[in-house]
């Protein structure tokens, strides 16, 4: 019970550190694959405890693993359209 506690709490941190990155695109894909890592570990734990077959894993791992592909190529195609991947250079009001 403690695992499941200390994990939730650190998707709860992670989910406040994406929220106050400020500069990057890139670092902000790499705390939400980060949190998408968390909540695998929270769900092969869980699926362990109660006896669930692991089929439902694979194919959420499946779709993390899409996710970080299309992620990762829409961070290539703005870095290409726009020269930088700062987030300030995205937004014309918060100059």
């Amino acid at each position: 019970m403690f695992i499941f506690i200390c994990l939730a709490l650190l998707l709860v941190l992670l989910f406040l550190i994406f929220f106050m990155t400020k500069h990057s695109f890139l670092s902000s894909l790499l705390v939400l694959e980060s949190m998408v890592l968390t909540t695998m570990v929270i769900l092969i734990s869980l699926f362990w405890v109660v006896g669930i077959n692991l089929f439902m894993f694979v194919l959420l791992l499946t779709l993390s693993v899409c996710e970080a592909g299309l992620g990762l190529s829409l961070l290539l195609s703005y870095i290409k359209t726009t020269g930088s991947d700062n987030i300030y250079s995205s937004l014309p009001f918060m100059s």
